[in-house]
């Protein structure tokens, strides 16, 4: 069924239902044949077709007129809807999903359908599953920016059933309608739930252990500050701050004792009934309970499913395998719910766990009779580390990009620490912090001293080196999974072997036989990094060269670099960058350079004296400054000659340009670096965010400004990119930085129509994505193959 749900992933093609009710047909008739092979045929052609099948609610979906989807309109609209769910905290403000009854516009009401996910700027929200609400906001559809290696945003919202975005401010833009205008049982759970977390945080106001603290108890990850919770990635320990089988585990185990205690008091029951069964299905309850009281995670949801398969094992008395109980929570999950395949969390969750399954009594068995009983514990305790962390390196570095086996240490800390020291005691005082609230502080002191002890264990733990690989493929986590299940699956241990050793090699073949990264040609790619600007050029030798990093117009907390910038370098197989270049120091071109000089080698910065000295308290002239980066200033009429041929020659601004009238944003963007690169009969002239005053002043100076390519100054603005400026520079093609729908309305119309009236092939980022321009010297190759759409 994975493989089903896989193939129908990503060639975005699903089967009908027809062909499904015919493998279903086809499987009933086996069950009366007396051949198993034509049974277990029957039976893996049917989970595979439904595999098939089972997107096509997503792929196909029944589109009504009245969507939310068929709204969006440009203008802001008063939505009036539903509370869907439990409303997520993050460092950006709060995420609330709303299914929309109607849209007020212009005294019209309309009536419409849909999820929308309304993003609230600031601050929390103190709403509620059930809740109906009103608000104010400019609907739009999610869309990716168009970059290599880009997280499919629209379809991550899609699998959620959500088709349309807004935003406000905070709750102080939210009316409310009418509090629980629908009532259900999950309602009063996630009040439960939110009572819970509130007085946790009132208790404990040290951020960084109640975070911790709501994480381990309510499955809360989000409120964790973003650089505890990279410490705890970089330790190799994140997976203890979610609820998953471990939490889950030792709460039902904490619950069943505490049952067969009371049992085995009353003599007429432990006469009457088996206590020991008894104890373990009241676990049960509990188990559920705390399920959709910690959100429902599939990672919680695999753990409470298998412990109840096993709890009702155990009363039937029935043997129990671990590969069966894993792979029937799997199914389940699946069955209800098929994107959930597709969740970072369930597939680390299941494979860790698959892991542990089988490679910890590979590990322990030789150990078994020649240690002691407590020793015993201390070495099954390391294999499951070691097999967690290892199982789990090539899936994370196929998403992630970064991995730790710090936690095979780590965890010998950890997690009697928090798993067991910090849950239990946190866990018994739960009900009690509702019942008395004042003596939260005091109930909770244990579980805090433990948390702040971890946390400064995994402080230590998190400045270990980590590992950075951004050449996992696909390929990759198919020879792993197919590994995984020979070693698994395959009964003959000669065959087994010889299987295993068979799928590495072929990875590696095929690692071997990838062309090389240089083909002698000047590559320049322009990032789609929305209403912002980045280039990238590789040289035809190999060396790599950034203008510019994007970033965001205002400050809203996030850091640019490592959020977009980075991730899409990574994605490009870029390891060093050999030139930096900033051409002026406006956030929506530096903002993401700050992460990247931190994170990636870089061999020298280019920039101009003015830029450099408005970057003096900057974070950006720090990073440059701690990693010991040469900076070169440059200035008008500067030429340096390049590897493999390539020319460089800067164009504007000249040594002592003094702009006076007062317009700092500017004067900024006509002192911008304009260069031009040339390569044999190719070149191209890079503009920055220059207008039309340094477009004059470069005319006047008689410097050479014909390019093959023109790089159009400041996003497209209807200030830059003069007639008088295009005819000098004479390009065949246009490229334009612009983000989607940006409120500036750039790039204008007038240099549109400019560009269309002279045949110039434009390309836009908000349009095209990311564009890459290939060229051996003669001959031009344009390649947009990250559209947006």
């Amino acid at each position: 069924m994975a493989a089903g749900l896989s193939i129908s992933l990503f060639t975005n093609q699903t089967c009908p239902i027809r062909v499904l009710a015919a493998c279903f047909i086809c499987l009933l008739l086996s069950l009366f044949h007396r051949d198993q092979r034509i049974i277990a045929t029957c039976v893996a052609l049917f989970f595979f077709i439904w595999g098939l099948y089972a997107l096509t609610p997503w792929f196909s979906p029944v589109k009504s007129p009245a969507s939310i989807s068929n709204k969006v309109s440009g203008a802001p609209a008063t939505v009036e809807g539903i509370v869907a769910g439990r409303p997520s905290v993050t460092a950006d403000g709060s995420r609330v999903v709303v299914e929309v009854e109607r849209i007020i516009t212009e005294n019209r009401i309309e009536p419409v359908c849909g999820l929308l996910l309304l993003s609230v700027s600031q601050g929390e929200v103190s709403l509620v599953k059930g809740d109906r609400i009103r608000f104010m906001t400019q609907i739009a559809l999610p869309h990716r920016l168009g970059l290599p290696g880009e997280f499919d945003y629209p379809r991550y919202l899609a699998f959620q059933g959500i088709t349309a975005t807004g935003r406000v401010v905070s709750q102080q833009d939210i009316v409310m309608i009418r509090a629980a205008a629908e009532e259900s049982v999950q309602r009063s759970i996630d009040i439960v739930a939110r009572t819970l977390g509130d007085t946790i945080r009132q208790a404990v106001p040290d951020v960084r252990i109640s975070s911790v603290l709501t994480a381990l108890l309510l499955g809360d990850q989000k409120r964790i500050p973003e650089n505890l919770a990279d410490a705890y990635t970089r330790a190799g320990v994140t997976h203890i701050l979610s609820i998953s089988g471990f939490h889950v585990g030792i709460i039902a185990a904490f619950i069943s004792l505490i049952s067969l205690g009371i049992l085995t008091r009353f003599e007429s029951l432990a006469l009457r009934w088996n206590v020991r069964r008894i104890s373990v299905l009241i676990a049960i309850p509990s188990m559920v309970t705390y399920l959709f009281l910690t959100g429902n995670a599939p990672a919680t949801a695999r753990s409470v499913i298998m412990l109840v398969a096993c709890a009702v094992a155990l009363y039937v008395e029935r043997e129990t395998d671990a590969i069966n109980t894993l792979l029937l929570a799997a199914c389940f999950l699946i069955a209800i719910n098929p994107v959930t395949l597709f969740d970072v969390s369930f597939q680390l969750s299941f494979i860790s766990l698959w892991g542990i399954i089988v490679i910890v009594p590979v590990l322990t068995k030789r150990f078994t009779a020649a240690v002691p009983r407590r020793s015993l514990v201390f070495i099954q305790l390391l294999a499951a580390s070691v097999a967690a962390s290892c199982v789990t390196l090539i899936p994370v570095l196929h998403t992630f990009k970064v991995a730790s086996l710090n936690g095979i240490l780590a965890n010998f800390l950890i997690v009697p620490l928090l798993g067991y020291g910090a849950v239990i005691s946190g866990f018994c005082v739960l009900p009690l912090i509702v019942m008395a609230p004042n003596l939260s502080g005091i109930l909770l002191w244990p579980s805090t001293k433990l948390i702040y002890l971890s946390n400064l264990i995994i402080e230590w733990f998190s400045a270990l080196p980590v590992i950075h690989f951004t050449s996992v493929t696909s390929w990759d986590m198919m020879f792993f999974l197919l590994f995984m299940l020979i070693v698994t699956f395959v009964r003959s241990v000669r065959r087994r072997f010889a299987l295993a050793a068979v799928v590495p090699l072929a990875a590696v073949m095929i690692h071997a036989t990838e062309p090389p990264s240089t083909d002698g040609r000047l590559h320049v790619t322009m990032l789609s990094v929305g209403q912002a600007e980045s280039m990238l050029l590789g040289l035809p030798d190999g060396s790599t060269m950034l203008v510019d990093g994007g970033g965001y117009l205002q400050d809203n907390g996030r850091d640019f670099g490592r959020r977009i910038l980075l991730p899409a370098l990574e994605s490009l197989g870029i390891r060093r960058i050999d030139r930096l270049i900033i051409t002026h120091d406006h956030p929506d071109h530096i903002g993401g350079l700050s992460f990247v000089v931190k994170n990636i080698t870089v061999g020298e910065c280019w920039t101009t004296s003015s830029t450099y000295s408005r970057l003096h308290h900057s974070d950006l002239r720090y990073a440059l400054s701690d990693r010991k980066i040469p900076v070169r200033l440059l200035a008008a009429g500067d030429s340096i000659t390049l590897e493999s041929g390539v020319d460089f020659k800067v164009i504007s601004p000249g040594h002592h340009v003094v702009r006076n009238d007062g317009d700092d944003i500017r004067n900024t963007n006509e002192d911008s670096l304009v260069f031009r690169v040339s390569f044999a009969e190719f070149s191209m002239l890079f503009t920055a965010d220059a207008g039309f005053d340094a477009e004059r002043e470069m005319i006047s100076s008689g410097c050479d400004l014909g390019a093959t390519v023109l790089k159009v100054g400041h996003h497209g603005s209807a200030y830059s990119t003069s007639e008088e400026f295009i005819d000098k520079v004479r390009p065949r093609i246009a490229l334009i930085s612009a983000g989607a729908g940006n409120k500036f309305g750039l790039p204008s119309e007038r240099t549109i129509d400019l560009l269309k009236t002279k045949n110039i092939m434009v390309y836009r980022t908000d349009r095209d994505g990311t564009i890459e321009l290939a060229s051996d010297g003669k001959n031009l190759n344009v390649y947009t193959r990250y559209g947006p759409d």
